[in-house]
């Protein structure tokens, strides 16, 4: 993906395309986090930190390429709760990450039925 804005508006097929990979960015960021919660090995925990890295970056970009402040507010959720999870792996953080990511799937679900 790129940071290049696109020339006037995107075609359906582009928009789609877009929200399939927010979403799909925030099923892997989830999948990781689960993993992580369970994962007891440093090393491996890890390895799903650098997948959250990477699954926030792939929904920041999205956002931005399909303009949508509701998502980039969102975003701003996921990635303060990502950063007290870090700070402090805790239940009550994973959980709290965990629906931010919900709502994140909510919102393009909603815009895309």
């Amino acid at each position: 993906m790129s940071d290049i804005q696109p020339i006037g508006p995107m075609s359906p097929r582009e928009t789609k395309m877009y929200e399939d990979e927010y979403a799909q960015g925030a099923s892997l960021f989830d999948r990781a986090l689960e993993l992580s919660v369970k994962s007891g090995y440093p090393g491996q925990q890890e390895q799903f930190s650098d997948v959250m890295r990477k699954a926030m970056e792939v929904l920041n970009q999205t956002a931005r390429q399909l303009k949508r402040e509701d998502l980039a507010k969102q975003n701003q959720a996921i990635d303060q709760d990502y950063q007290l999870y870090q700070q402090n792996p805790t239940k009550e953080h994973a959980t709290q990450l965990h629906k931010d990511l919900q709502n994140a799937q909510k919102l393009i679900r909603k815009r895309t039925l």
